[in-house]
């Protein structure tokens, strides 16, 4: 390990105080509202001497991009996270939700673990970089999207489309991963290498309407909720990617023969009846399932406009979601299958899923810090069920990470009241990703 001249509980003081005033942005989507706080970011960084730029996609929305210049010989790394936020129900929280207060060693408020929590630190690893005035080999860009709650249509995608040349990079470090898990007596850390695509659908059944006191079949309301239960129970075909491939196989690596046997003939035979006989808890058999399938639930239902009505068509929003190499058209053709022809399927959305190589000198440098900074614990790639921006960024090799280590059940707070991250997290996540990026970005750079 690396030792630099740093004192880390000064660190963790300033990204903590960066982390309260972020919150105090509300930065809730929609509207969104980004660009005071990323002119906030770009105050921090320009008064530290590192060139940064706020570019409004739209009145408001505004993205933060800042960079730190390197030699040239390798493409640059991108440290990316989002500075907008799900809204809150302000009177089911126990404190102020956008106060930023610290209590107990924790930093509450609305985005502390998604995504401001991670833009604190990334921030911090900058001004560290800066200060200290290392040569890198490859340029180290920070940029800091709006809109990734609402599909980053002015956030990430937007600037993928419309100013490529700012964000363009070989690597990038982001939200989704980090999270830490105990199995078996040993500690892995996941790192995201890849991402379901959202290929959402609308169905729509119809039927005749009528008086409701007089019963009839086959109504939309009864089609649609054969399509709902339908699909509620539903279990895909299990299909293993690379990522979950390589997952499994480290996982049987470590935790010893047993597991690696059991490991080896869902290899051999991947069926969800083998996977769910591996020796986890609940919480990570269910992200399991849904890495190792497509999924489709049923969240939105929209029909009727009386009590006394027997509607004539009801819609149903269901949330799709396929992994990677699979196809939206596809997908949706085999949920019209299994609704019948009483149920039209419309494809809302046509996102695809995506994979960064699970072996990388990027990777293999994350692997190589962890094991370092928490001796025994072993860094695993994971798909994700959900998405993140990285699917805006095509040309990119995304791997999302921000270790949580001595709280890894603040992961679960992304969304949820009382919202919070850790001073401890805080601080063992800048340090990691400082060390990631010095090896990566400045492999040369002498130890002091």
């Amino acid at each position: 390990m690396t030792e630099w001249a740093i004192d880390w509980a000064s660190v963790r003081d300033e990204v903590t105080r960066h982390l309260q005033a972020l919150i105090r942005f509300e930065t809730v989507n929609p509207p969104g509202n980004e660009t005071a706080l990323a002119e906030y970011l770009a105050t921090v960084l320009e008064r530290e001497g590192i060139p940064a730029e706020v570019i409004e996609s739209a009145p408001g929305r505004g993205n933060l991009v800042a960079r730190i210049r390197g030699s040239g010989r390798a493409r640059p790394l991108l440290l990316m996270a989002h500075s907008d936020v799900v809204s809150v129900e302000r009177e089911k929280w126990t404190r102020d939700p956008f106060g930023g207060e610290l209590v107990n060693g924790r930093v509450w408020g609305r985005g502390a673990v998604d995504t401001k929590g991670l833009v604190a630190c990334e921030l911090g690893v900058m001004l560290l970089l800066r200060r200290l005035g290392l040569p890198l080999e490859r340029d180290l860009i920070f940029a800091v999207f709006a809109d990734e709650e609402a599909g980053s249509q002015f956030g990430a995608c937007w600037m993928w489309q419309h100013r490529r040349e700012l964000i363009d990079a070989e690597y990038a470090i982001n939200e989704g991963g980090g999270m830490a898990l105990e199995l078996g007596g040993r500690r892995f850390y996941l790192c995201q290498t890849g991402e379901k695509g959202a290929a959402r659908l609308r169905l729509t059944a119809r039927g005749e309407p009528g008086h409701a006191s007089m019963p009839i079949p086959n109504t939309a309301m009864q089609h649609a909720a054969r399509a709902i239960l339908t699909l509620s129970t539903h279990t895909f075909p299990t299909v293993l990617t690379p990522t979950v491939i390589r997952l499994l196989r480290e996982l049987g690596e470590a935790l010893g023969k047993p597991v690696r046997e059991q490991i080896t003939a869902v290899l051999a035979d991947p069926t969800w009846e083998r996977l769910a006989t591996l020796p986890l808890g609940p919480a990570e058999r269910r992200l399991l399932y849904a890495m190792t399938r497509n999924t489709a639930v049923p969240t939105i239902v929209h029909g009727g406009h009386r009590i006394n009505v027997i509607p004539s068509e009801v819609v149903v929003e269901v949330d799709g979601r396929i992994l990677p190499g699979q196809d939206p058209e596809a997908f949706a053709a085999e949920v019209q299958r299994l609704v019948g022809p009483n149920v039209e399927v419309e494809l809302t959305s046509r996102g695809r899923g995506l994979e960064a190589e699970p072996d990388s000198p990027l990777f293999r440098t994350i692997c190589e810090t962890m094991a370092e900074l928490d001796p025994g614990a072993r860094v695993v790639p994971y798909l994700v069920p959900g998405g993140t921006d990285a699917k805006c960024l095509p040309g990119i090799k995304v791997y999302g990470f921000m270790p949580m280590r001595d709280h890894p059940e603040e992961f679960d707070l992304a969304h949820a009241h009382d919202e919070r991250i850790s001073v401890s997290t805080l601080e063992f996540a800048t340090r990691a990703l400082f060390e990631i990026v010095m090896r990566f970005c400045a492999p040369q750079a002498r130890r002091r």
